[in-house]
């Protein structure tokens, strides 16, 4: 099917690194086109990934079994919010973050060993594609099929914008280990329930573990809200130290800028100056060339004279 073919080619071209991706790319389609011009153009529309999508992507294929590990934990975080379960919310959070900066401390890896030293704002990229995949099943997904283009930025639980994010079909992603089912919250209230207890102390109880639960989660919440305060403010310094760096580099290129420019106008100055002194060097080189020559031909002259003086006192005796 068209559809496996454009999968098959997206996971080749988005394994390489990417000063191959063009080339290959192209003549893919090209070689594409030659029996199905439709699935040819598609490929050929493929875009190259970003440093950080490819970093994710690299990390997909090395690390799939941290990655698959990784969603889990997004999909007992999603189950924790849903629930008001504000323990699991807290243990959960804590988990993925230990997770993330291994992944991170991977990505690193990677990147370094292909001679790709990845910026502090790559990383950001990475980082912030790794919490997506968790706080969203379908960006998880996403970024397992190791073909993104593009980094993914998740804004609370809601949806995350996949629009260009995957190469071929986003729903062919690698198959992934099976996890064990987690006892629900409900299962779990149910064990606390003991026989001989009546059914409005059962609702009375029921009410406060929910209460409690919710209390935990608003309380988890705010802990995971402070954390990412803290986060983007750690990256707002940062971000604003470089920012302080780099005005401080263009002010240097500009005044060194205006340095060439003022030079520059006075060699063109004195290039010109010397453009006129050489045409009247030239002028009075023509004109002594002249003079010259004239003197040259009276010294011919000259001699004749002598020639004919000498010959004429010769002749006398």
């Amino acid at each position: 099917m068209a559809t496996d073919a454009l999968t098959a080619a997206a996971d080749e071209l988005y394994a390489l690194v990417p000063e191959e991706f063009t080339a290959a790319r192209n003549a893919r389609a090209k070689d594409a086109k030659a029996d199905d011009k439709a699935l040819g153009q598609r490929i050929g529309e493929f875009r190259k990934p970003s440093p950080a999508a490819w970093i994710l992507n690299r990390l997909v294929r090395e690390q799939p079994d941290a990655v698959d590990e990784l969603l889990d934990l997004g999909a007992d975080l999603r189950d924790a919010q849903a629930a008001g379960d504000g323990k699991t919310l807290t243990t959960v959070g804590a988990e993925r973050r230990q997770l993330i900066a291994g992944l991170l401390r991977q990505a690193t890896h990677i990147a370094d060993a292909a001679d790709r030293s990845p910026s502090r704002a790559v990383l950001d990229e990475v980082e912030q594609t790794l919490i997506a995949a968790t706080v969203d099943e379908a960006a998880g997904e996403a970024l397992r099929t190791g073909r993104l283009t593009r980094g993914l930025q998740a804004v609370g639980f809601e949806p995350v914008d996949l629009d260009g994010a995957v190469a071929g079909e986003a729903s062919a992603a690698r198959p992934r280990k099976l996890r064990a089912a987690k006892p629900s919250a409900a299962t779990g209230t149910a064990k606390k329930t003991g026989a001989g207890t009546t059914g409005e102390e059962t609702d009375e109880q029921a009410e406060a573990d929910a209460a409690a639960e919710r209390e935990a989660a608003a309380r988890a919440a705010r802990e995971q809200a402070d954390a990412d305060v803290q986060d983007a403010k750690g990256r707002l310094d940062a971000a604003a130290k470089a920012l302080a760096e780099a005005e401080d580099l263009l002010k240097a290129a500009e005044w060194n800028a205006d340095e060439l420019r003022d030079e520059r106008h006075e060699l063109e100055t004195r290039l010109k100056a010397l453009r006129s002194e050489i045409v009247d060097a030239e002028r009075d080189e023509r004109d002594a060339e002249r003079v010259r020559n004239k003197a040259e031909v009276a010294v011919d002259r000259a001699k004749d004279d002598v020639d004919a003086a000498e010959a004429a006192r010769d002749k006398l005796g």
